[in-house]
C-alpha cells in the first residue's frame, strides 16, 4: 500500500468518526414536552413541565412530575460527558448517552447490551439534532440529542407500554420551540405547539419579516400591524437567553448586536405573556 493511498484511508477514517462531533447541545436547560398518550378510545395531551433542583447525595437534580406515571423522576446531566441519568431508588443509571459512536454498545437499565446502529441528522425548528438509534435485537431506543427520547424523555422506550401508545410531539427549551414531531418527520405541516406556550411555526412566521438575515450590526422586525407592549427575547444555539427587549411598540423593531459573537440565535416576540412567533436569526461579520 503506498503512502498516498494509507494517508487517503486515515484522512476517511478520520472524517466519519468525527462527522457527528458537533458541540454538545444540553437536555436539561428550562425544558418542558407535550407528549400524546393514544389508544382505541381516543387520544390525550400531556405536559411535561420545566423541573425544579433538588439535591440527593452531594448532585443537583431536576425533579419533573410524569403525567403517564403520576409520578416525580429526578434526572441529572453531565453536559462534558454528554451524558443523561435518571435517579432510581438512590442509584444513577444511565439514561442517554450521547458520546456514542456508531457501532458502539452500551448496557442500559434493563441490563440488556444495546449496540448503536446510526447517528443520523433530524430537522428540528431553526436547524438539526443528532439521532441515535439503538437496538439490542428485540427492542430500539431512539435518541434526539437535547431532547430526549422520541416516546417519552424521562424514561426509556423499554419502559413504555403498548396500549396507550406514548410519543413525543413537541419539545422546548426556555419557551424556545425545539423538536416538532411533523417537522421532523418530514409531514408537510407542522404540530401545533401551542400548548406549550410555544408560536405556532406554520403562520406567523411567515407574515413577520427579520431583515437582512444573517445580519452583521442591526436586525430589522417588521410585522404588517404594530406591536403593542411586546417583549422580544434573543436566546443561543443551546437555549440560553442572551437578550431581552422590553415595552416594544411599533411595526419596524431594530435588534442590535451588542457584542453577540457570530452564530445561530432565536428571537421570540411574545404579546400579552403569549409567545406570537419564534424565528431563526444568523449574526455573521
Amino acid at each position: 500500500m503506498t503512502k498516498k493511498l494509507r494517508f487517503t484511508i486515515l484522512f476517511l477514517t478520520a472524517l466519519g468518526g468525527n462527522a457527528f462531533s458537533q458541540a454538545y447541545i444540553p437536555m436539561l436547560n428550562n425544558s418542558s414536552w407535550n407528549i400524546v398518550s393514544a389508544n382505541f378510545g381516543g387520544s390525550s395531551n400531556l405536559i411535561i413541565n420545566p423541573g425544579t433542583d433538588v439535591v440527593i447525595g452531594g448532585y443537583t437534580y431536576k425533579k419533573f412530575f410524569d403525567p403517564t406515571t403520576n409520578a416525580d423522576v429526578y434526572l441529572r446531566e453531565d453536559s462534558a460527558a454528554k451524558k443523561v441519568y435518571r435517579n432510581i431508588g438512590g442509584v444513577d443509571r444511565i439514561l442517554y448517552d450521547f458520546s456514542l459512536q456508531v457501532s458502539n454498545t452500551i448496557t442500559l437499565g434493563n441490563g440488556s447490551t444495546y449496540t448503536v446502529i446510526s447517528i443520523t441528522n433530524v430537522p428540528v425548528n431553526g436547524g438539526t439534532r443528532r439521532r441515535f438509534l439503538l437496538d439490542n435485537g428485540f427492542f430500539s431506543e431512539n435518541w434526539i440529542e437535547g431532547v430526549g427520547s422520541s416516546q417519552h424523555p424521562l424514561r426509556p422506550s423499554y419502559e413504555m407500554p403498548s396500549d396507550p401508545y406514548i410519543y413525543l410531539t413537541c419539545s422546548a427549551q426556555n419557551g424556545v420551540n425545539i423538536y416538532n414531531h411533523n417537522l421532523a418527520n418530514g409531514q408537510p405541516t407542522v404540530t401545533d405547539c401551542s400548548m406549550l406556550g410555544v408560536a405556532d411555526l406554520s403562520f406567523e412566521n411567515r407574515v413577520i419579516q427579520y431583515a437582512p438575515n444573517p445580519f452583521t450590526t442591526e436586525l430589522f422586525i417588521t410585522a404588517p400591524s404594530d406591536f403593542k407592549n411586546a417583549t422580544i427575547k434573543v436566546f443561543n444555539s443551546v437555549g440560553q437567553l442572551v437578550k431581552e427587549l422590553t415595552n416594544v411598540n411599533g411595526n419596524a423593531i431594530p435588534v442590535r448586536r451588542d457584542g453577540l459573537n457570530n452564530g445561530i440565535y432565536f428571537v421570540q416576540i411574545l404579546e400579552n405573556g403569549k409567545v406570537k412567533t419564534t424565528n431563526k436569526i444568523i449574526l455573521a461579520d
